[in-house]
């Protein structure tokens, strides 16, 4: 798997923390740590929606021709300050998602979904993403309790890049 930006956020939060660490700056360390979480949560929900939108402004290039007009009616009416309704994020599946596209497409997906545990499990792991950064940007983002170490939002944001991939192969023909 390639790095991307949140692999380089986390490891140069990592050898901050490191840092403070061997200097003896444990609160300081532990701070630094706990705002880390709630800023890896959203650098992760960014780029999550960035890859996201980047396959839906592809659709209709790949399979409208470019075409301006579909190209500009897609933009405006499905993808313009669209992504947050395009998941039910405290769910546990993307059928919300997959029904954009049409029921055979969303009943095809959903049956390759419900074969590969792989999948399924990046399918939560990205919804559970989504669903933290909702309620840490809604509930007070300074107060909010992020319960989950670097390590584990790492785990599931990795777990999810599969999901990512799944989506650019089923509707752009790309391979996973």
């Amino acid at each position: 798997m390639d790095n991307t930006e949140i692999d380089a956020f986390y490891e140069t939060h990592q050898a901050l923390y490191g840092y403070l660490l061997a200097q003896r700056e444990v609160s300081f360390a532990n701070e630094s740590n706990n705002n880390f979480r709630r800023s890896l949560v959203l650098a992760i929900a960014s780029y999550f929606e960035h890859q996201v939108m980047a396959i839906m402004r592809a659709l209709p290039l790949k399979h409208a021709s470019g075409h301006p007009f579909i190209c500009a009616l897609i933009e405006q009416k499905a993808i313009a300050h669209q992504y947050h309704t395009y998941f039910e994020w405290d769910g546990s599946n993307a059928n919300k998602f997959f029904r954009l596209f049409g029921a055979d497409f969303r009943d095809a997906v959903k049956a390759s979904i419900q074969a590969d545990r792989e999948i399924d499990a990046s399918v939560k792991a990205f919804l559970e993403l989504g669903d933290l950064r909702n309620r840490l940007v809604h509930l007070n983002y300074v107060t909010f309790d992020v319960d989950k170490t670097p390590e584990d939002i790492m785990s599931r944001y990795r777990l999810a890049l599969g999901f990512i991939a799944f989506l650019r192969s089923r509707l752009l023909g790309e391979s996973e």
